[in-house]
């Protein structure tokens, strides 16, 4: 049986929940429609509304039973009965209603995107070259340092490294970017004894910061071939040569009048015996002006076409009224690219007719320019010469 303090309860439930839902409405702020673009929408919470159930009929006491009819009167007549009325059934209580749904929850903002990490610098520089491993020398027997050598060290040629000419082992490998070391001037000498033979790789000059000496304007290859640079010109034309120390190339600069020529040379201090090769190989191109009207031709310089009276270094044998006919050969005009250009020692003439091997006493090279069209041409050119050597093809 429902009592009546139970059902003050529920009620008093009842007026406190609708409190609540109406507090909560008023102390709702304001949707928040206004957000930066880095930061998403809030949704809006909706509060439930509370149902309203009907209530139970309420009555406090069920109803009074009829009055018994009063008894006789008699001193000792029997009370009547009085029933007790039924209590009233308690009222149904009302529905809770329905929790309104949460609101959606606004998408966050988009995350900025993090700036491109900086490429690193770039590493330390390269390296120098290594220096020329020294060769051996020529056939020494007890290890002492030949021509320019130090006992057991490098004899004359690279720098710490190349064994003597004449000298025992071979040298130890040179340092990096170090010039090699040579004897300066000297006496020529092409006697199987005196003359010096060129190792398999036949390098005779690239003009690089080893080999090129700018204070002494000498060369000085690892193999102990050394020399230096002149020239020389017909009436009327002009000559010059001289190394490129950056370009690290010969450069030589030509006017060539009528009937007339123009040379440049690379001078040896030794007298060199290439007879272990056929030809001789440079680079050449032309890097102002043109050949055109003139011809070009590159000249061997041999020991008995070389004055007697020649000097740094002595050592010529020629006597004649008209020395310094070397062998020459044609070459074909070379154009603004470097080209390699590889002539073999019988395209050589020997307007000398000497009896003696070209290849065998070879005191320097040479590059001339000559008056063509029947001695009527003239030219002004600059030419580059580079990487010469021996080679067998």
């Amino acid at each position: 049986m429902l009592r009546v303090q139970d059902v003050r309860s529920a009620r008093g439930a009842l007026v406190a929940g609708a409190c609540v839902g109406f507090c909560l409405a008023a102390c709702q702020a304001p949707d928040e429609y206004f957000r930066g673009n880095d930061f998403g929408q809030a949704g809006n919470t909706t509060l439930g509304v509370a149902g309203n159930g009907a209530g139970g009929s309420l009555s406090p006491t069920g109803t009074a039973g009829a009055t018994g009819a009063a008894g006789s009167i008699a001193p000792t007549g029997a009370a009547g009965s009085s029933t007790a009325g039924t209590t009233g059934a308690a009222g149904t209580t009302g529905a809770a209603g329905t929790t309104g749904a949460a609101g959606t929850t606004g998408a966050a903002g988009t995350t900025g995107t993090a700036g491109t990490t900086g490429a690193g610098g770039r590493g330390t520089g390269t390296g120098g070259a290594a220096g020329t491993t020294g060769a051996a020398g020529r056939g020494g027997t007890t290890g002492a340092a030949g021509r320019g050598g130090t006992t057991g060290t490098a004899g004359r040629g690279g720098t710490t490294g190349s064994a003597g000419r004449g000298g025992g082992g071979g040298g130890t490998t040179g340092a990096g970017g170090a010039s090699n070391s040579c004897p300066l001037g000297g006496r020529l000498d092409c006697s199987a004894a005196g003359s010096l033979d060129m190792t398999p790789d036949g390098m005779v000059a690239d003009f690089s910061t080893g080999q090129w000496n700018a204070t002494t304007a000498k060369f000085c290859d690892a193999h102990g071939l050394d020399g230096g640079v002149s020239f020389y010109a017909g009436t009327g034309s002009t000559a010059m040569a001289a190394v490129d120390t950056m370009a690290q190339n010969l450069k030589l600069n030509f006017m060539v009048s009528a009937g007339q020529y123009a040379g440049g040379r690379l001078n040896f201090d030794s007298c060199v015996d290439a007879r272990m090769f056929n030809s001789i190989q440079f680079t050449a191109s032309v890097s102002a002006g043109s050949l055109t009207g003139c011809t070009l031709q590159v000249q061997l310089q041999t020991q008995d076409q070389r004055p007697m009276t020649a000097m740094n270094p002595t050592g010529g044998t020629c006597t004649a009224a008209t020395c310094e006919r070397y062998p020459a050969a044609a070459l074909t005009a070379p154009t603004a690219t470097a080209a390699m250009v590889t002539t073999r020692f019988t395209a050589f003439d020997n307007p000398a007719m000497s009896a003696i091997a070209t290849a065998g006493q070879l005191t320097g090279i040479q590059w001339q320019v000559n008056s063509g069209n029947n001695g009527s041409g003239t030219c002004t050119v600059e030419l580059r010469i580079d990487n010469i050597r021996f080679v067998t093809q």
